[in-house]
Parts: C-alpha cells; structure tokens; sequence
C-alpha cells in the first residue's frame, strides 16, 4: 500500500483536525457544557418519540445497528486479516492491525476516563460506558479501512462514488441507529466518528513513514 507524500499530508492533517474535535468535544462532555447537554437531551427525546410512533422505523434501526454488533465486525476483520496472510500482502495486515488497535485503545480509554451515563429511556439492550459510541467507531473504522484497501483497485469513477456512497452511507446509519435507538446520545456518535477518523490516518501515516525509512 502505497502513500505518496502529499496524500501522506492530507491523512495528517486530517487525522491532527480529528485529534483537535474529538479532544474539545471529550472535554465538553466529561465538563457537562450546558450547551452540549441540552442539544443531546432534545436530540434524545425526539428520537425517543419517533421511535414508539413509528414501530417500522425502530425495527429498521435495530437491524441497522445489528450490522455493527462485536460479532459481525469481529467475523469481518477475521475474514479479511485470513484473505490478507494468504495472499501474503503482509504490509496491508500490518496496517488494518494497527489502525484497529489504534482506533480501539483510543475509545477504551476514553471510555472509561469519562464514564459517561446511557440515556435512561433506552429502547434497545446496551451496557457500558456511552462516549464515546463503540458501534459507530468500530463500524466507523471498518468503513474507513475498507476504502482505503479498495480505493486503488477501483479505476472508474463511478465505482469509487459507489463506495463512498455505500460504506460511508452505512457507516452514518449505524451511528444514527443508535441515536434512533436512545443507546447513546448524539455526541457520542459523533465521539465515535471521530475516534476512526483519528486512528486510522494516524495508522496510514505511521505505516507509511516505517515503509520509507525501511526501504534500502
């Protein structure tokens, strides 16, 4: 996997903007900033509204969310490290291995840094800490490392619009599914967006620094 430098810059800057965000919005949420928890509370109880007014629209949020369960993803990732060593393309398991790790560290620690309370009105099982979302920044990091990996193999234009449509799109549903579903308040699904766009260009970053200094 190759990054040239100017792409190297832009995951940089990229992955340095999310590190800003997500560090203001963590310490808006362990502070309690009114403004912060106001916006989560209507968000919240609107969802909450629409949910039970609208029996269809919750059964399809809760089988969007399904999509992003531990299971599912783990199965995914198993896969895809499995079709990665067999076809010995080392440096790509390399790099999904360390944007996992990356992404995943980055919301555990958090997570139980600020120990933040679920809504009370939860339509859907949940346990754990709420912020930031695991569902969104697991899926969230899942989408990202896909377009990644199939971005260079794709040559028409309309085949990588089809994916960003179809990945990021899906990627968004499972965070809004959790909101839909009163697991999480909003902020913590845009926490968990942030947790991927975090960790995975800090991972194509630091991998394709070791790449170039590795080479004779």
């Amino acid at each position: 996997m190759l990054v040239h430098i100017d792409a190297r810059r832009r995951w940089l800057w990229t992955a340095a903007a999310a590190v800003a965000g997500y560090a203001l919005l963590t310490v808006a949420v362990e502070a309690t900033w009114p403004p912060l928890v106001e916006q989560d509370a209507v968000v919240s109880a609107a969802a909450h509204r629409l949910a039970l007014e609208y029996p269809m629209w919750r059964a399809v949020m809760a089988a969007v969310t399904r999509t992003g369960d531990t299971v599912v993803l783990l199965s995914v990732l198993a896969f895809t490290l499995g079709l990665l060593l067999r076809r010995r393309l080392l440096a790509q398991l390399a790099f999904v291995c360390a944007a996992v790790v990356a992404s995943a560290a980055l919301r555990l620690t958090v997570h139980a840094l600020v120990a933040r309370r679920r809504p009370d009105d939860m339509l859907a099982w949940a346990a754990g800490w709420s912020y930031p979302s695991g569902h969104t920044s697991h899926f969230a990091t899942a989408a990202l490392l896909l377009l990644v990996l199939v971005w260079p193999r794709l040559r028409a234009r309309w085949q990588r619009l089809g994916l960003v449509a179809v990945v990021g799109g899906w990627a968004v549903l499972v965070g809004a599914s959790r909101v839909a579903l009163v697991v999480h308040w909003p902020s913590d699904v845009l926490g968990g967006w942030l947790v991927a766009l975090v960790g995975v260009p800090l991972a194509i970053v630091t991998h394709a620094t070791w790449r170039n200094h590795s080479r004779p």
